[in-house]
């Protein structure tokens, strides 16, 4: 009988070890725009490293794309778009969280290349690369900017059109263009071009992240990683990539 309860007892700690290593994990799905790639990533792997039981999902693309596949139905937890204007899109079809969102970092806009230039205009007759306006947010501010200088219409023959930030910034680092317009962070991850003009903020309105939990998505583990964003830790991981903390 003694010897049957051992094997009892034995059984069901293999049992019950072997249940608690099945333990489902959590998962949070995060849509965020192509110029947070590293920066996010880092912050995400610190979050995980801290709460094993969570795995983050990212995906990462233009703005503007990531906002039309949230309406059409993506099953998305959390969004962080390089646009204040996209999150306030969703949120006026009720499919933001209404406790859920806020402004969190800001940008600015460069002109990326070999030869430094003291003008925009010095573009006119280069090829240059922007992100598609109707869907990147970065390429809405270079029209933007272009437009207050008088130069959009006139360099219509000059662009190429990307589907994000980041692929205008690889455009200009693989010598494929002459210039690029892009974020100032994106910068950071050119092995071959450089900023070779600091674009005026007065020629563009503030350039804004924004982040929110999508409606009926707020779970505690999505609300932490909302909260886990503006902690010292990842403030500091932001600061280090070139953002600025909006607000301040």
């Amino acid at each position: 009988m003694k010897k049957f309860f051992i094997v009892l007892i034995t059984v069901v700690s293999i049992f019950l070890l072997t249940a608690c290593g099945k333990a489902e994990k959590k998962e949070i799905t995060v849509s965020a725009a192509a110029s947070l790639n590293e920066v996010l990533s880092q912050i995400a792997e610190n979050y995980q490293k801290e709460n094993k039981e969570i795995i983050i999902n990212i995906n990462f693309g233009a703005s503007g794309a990531l906002k039309k596949q949230i309406e059409g139905g993506a099953p998305v937890d959390f969004v962080f778009f390089a646009s204040k204007k996209d999150l306030e899109d969703l949120k006026k079809q009720n499919l933001v969280s209404e406790k859920f969102f806020k402004d969190i970092l800001q940008n600015t806009m460069v002109v990326a290349g070999r030869k430094k230039i003291d003008s925009l205009s010095e573009m006119l007759d280069h090829k240059v690369a922007i992100g598609d306006p109707d869907v990147v947010p970065a390429g809405r501010y270079a029209k933007e900017i272009l437009e207050n200088e008088g130069l959009w219409d006139r360099m219509q023959e000059n662009f190429v059109l990307s589907k994000d930030v980041r692929s205008a910034m690889q455009y200009v680092d693989l010598y494929e263009v002459d210039y690029a317009m892009i974020y100032k962070t994106d910068s950071k991850v050119m092995k071959n071009a450089e900023i070779v003009y600091e674009v005026p903020s007065e020629l563009h309105t503030p350039i804004i992240y924004s982040c929110g939990i999508l409606k009926d998505k707020e779970r505690e583990e999505v609300k932490d990683f909302y909260k886990f964003l503006t902690k010292k830790e990842s403030v500091e991981i932001f600061e280090k990539f070139g953002f600025k903390i909006a607000n301040e």
